[in-house]
């Protein structure tokens, strides 16, 4: 089990589940029924070195932390409502430093309307690792990744790869277009772009039983910066967005023959599709008339066995 996705998936039968759970771990947020309806949760760190460098400004390490957790709501289409805090900083750490953080934590929570409601701080010989675990409202249908179907459209909210030059640190969550999109009738599925547009992709086919994807090449928005860390070829700044990630926009799909109403947070990009559902597995990349099969490949954190 070296594998984030293997871990994960035997996590959820390791923990189990309860009453009440209506989507248990295994996507990008969990949901459960509370007396008023469907609360959603999530909780994930960013580490020193891993999320982020030891230069990083303080309140952007806290912002990111939130807007991690954030994304996954997002993807569920929920609303945000309230926000727990670990920070475990270095001894040395000091105040000053530690109040920086929360900075930006709670600049973060502010511009999305939650809450910080609780948390906990300690301190460790080890680098920063800030924690963040989010509570959102449901909507009466969530969104939910294992949702795809044969001939299903796919959809990406905003532009993808190079998002280590800055996008990783001050990307904006999706919340507006999530709630949107769980409102609509012909949404299927979504996900959280955080380990690469393919990785991701292919989690959302796995989880749907197995299908494959088509993507057309010249479909796929990229992001300024990934053409520039190319040297401004294009086939690198392809291969960039389609494996970079932590571009936390949103993934989702819609119903084949169904059209997005007018109006609402989608800009006339999102609302074009990048690609389809087909039954064959794996992910084909279509150029004109080049199909060339790629690996679903991107970012995964590997666990020792």
């Amino acid at each position: 089990m070296n594998g984030e996705r293997e871990l994960t998936g035997a996590l959820r039968s390791f923990f189990g589940s309860s009453h009440g759970v209506l989507v248990p771990l295994g996507d990008d947020a969990a949901v459960v029924r509370s007396p008023k309806g469907g609360l959603v949760l999530c909780c994930d760190p960013v580490v020193e070195g891993v999320h982020f460098l030891a230069d990083t400004p303080l309140s952007l390490v806290g912002r990111k932390a939130v807007n991690r957790n954030l994304s996954d709501l997002a993807a569920m289409g929920a609303a945000a409502r309230w926000l727990l805090c670990s920070v475990v900083a270095p001894k040395d750490f000091g105040r000053a430093r530690l109040l920086k953080v929360l900075g930006g934590v709670r600049a973060a929570a502010r511009a999305a309307g939650a809450t910080v409601v609780g948390g906990d701080v300690a301190a460790a010989a080890g680098p920063l690792v800030v924690t963040i675990s989010a509570v959102g409202e449901a909507p009466p249908q969530p969104l939910r990744r294992d949702a795809l179907r044969i001939g299903d459209t796919l959809h990406v909210t905003g532009p993808l790869g190079g998002s280590i030059a800055g996008h990783h640190l001050r990307f904006r969550p999706a919340l507006r277009e999530g709630r949107w999109l769980a409102q609509q009738a012909g949404v299927r599925a979504a996900i959280d772009v955080s380990d690469g547009l393919l990785l991701d992709l292919q989690t959302m086919l796995a989880a749907s039983g197995g299908y494959g994807a088509e993507l057309a090449s010249a479909a796929i928005p990229v992001r300024a910066a990934a053409t520039r860390l190319s040297g401004g070829a294009v086939d690198r700044a392809l291969e960039r967005a389609l494996r970079d990630g932590e571009d936390h926009c949103l993934l989702f799909s819609v119903q084949r023959g169904a059209a997005l109403p007018k109006g609402g947070p989608l800009t006339q990009r999102a609302r074009r599709p990048i690609g389809q559902v087909v039954a064959a597995p794996g992910i084909t990349i279509v150029d004109g008339a080049e199909r060339r099969r790629v690996e679903a490949a991107g970012f995964e954190h590997r666990i020792a066995p």
